[in-house]
């Protein structure tokens, strides 16, 4: 028996704590980081980073989900979407052809879920990493190039907000590098745990993305410095002005 985990992430977070839906459906698991529904079969997993997960879902119950997770927050304008195959097999593991459980129970289906829904998640973020890495070296090469840095302050402290947030985020929300808590609480689950996370490449995928971002953390440490140095040089240059013309002043006045 073939199955699909489909798994569609159609806003950047679901605020789970203080959104009680459950779409008719019997609440299996309801934490800060994730609420497990069933109906039957039928799995339809949320997780506070935006993702959701389908597990022997119509398409009518997909589109009524998708739909109202959109309607509470906000859009995606392009969703991303991945899917693993699922089967039913002697032992837990991952293959070539997708994965197989020895028992497809909502534990084994949690552990699966969660750690496709941090490569999804992971891709978004890989993507909001490259263009905040192309503005850096965009302000970096202007900095090189004239010596200050363009556009206004304000820009410059909201591209920085930007880049801790991300961080941020990523660290909060994804913890790709930790077993999840159903991992601890069931045993044998461990080894399943560590074959998806490899075979989705969710160690060596957040190690590069941490490392952009300590690239993009030291440049805009030259951009802050480029941007002192230049706030401190026109300060300079307004105190020599004002002195100049209270000299002016003074020569023109009675003698």
């Amino acid at each position: 028996m073939n199955l699909i985990l489909h798994a569609i992430q159609p806003v950047r977070q679901i605020m789970l704590k203080s959104w009680r839906e459950d779409f008719a459906m019997e609440v299996v698991a309801d934490t800060a980081a994730h609420r497990v529904l069933r109906d039957g079969d039928t799995r339809v997993i949320l997780f506070r980073a935006g993702v959701i997960c389908f597990f022997d879902a119509g398409p009518a119950l997909q589109a009524r989900v998708i739909a109202k997770v959109q309607a509470q927050f906000p859009p995606i304008p392009d969703p991303r979407v991945e899917e693993l195959p699922i089967r039913l097999g002697e032992r837990d593991g991952v293959g070539r052809d997708g994965v197989t459980l020895r028992a497809i129970d909502d534990e084994r289906l949690l552990l699966v879920a969660l750690r496709l829904a941090q490569s999804l998640a992971l891709e978004l973020h890989e993507e909001a990493v490259e263009a905040l890495l192309e503005t850096t070296l965009n302000l970096l090469s202007e900095v090189t190039r004239s010596g200050r840095l363009p556009g206004r302050r304000g820009g410059h402290l909201r591209f920085l907000a930007s880049t801790s947030a991300t961080r941020t985020e990523i660290l909060s929300r994804l913890a790709v590098l930790d077993n999840p808590d159903i991992v601890w609480e069931e045993p044998g689950l461990e080894m399943l745990s560590r074959e998806l996370s490899a075979d989705l490449e969710l160690t060596s995928r957040f190690r590069a993305l941490d490392e952009k971002l300590d690239a993009i953390r030291e440049g805009l440490e030259v951009i802050v410095v480029a941007s002192r140095h230049h706030r401190e040089t026109v300060l300079e240059w307004i105190i020599i002005v004002l002195i100049a013309v209270e000299a002016v002043i003074m020569l023109m006045g009675p003698h």
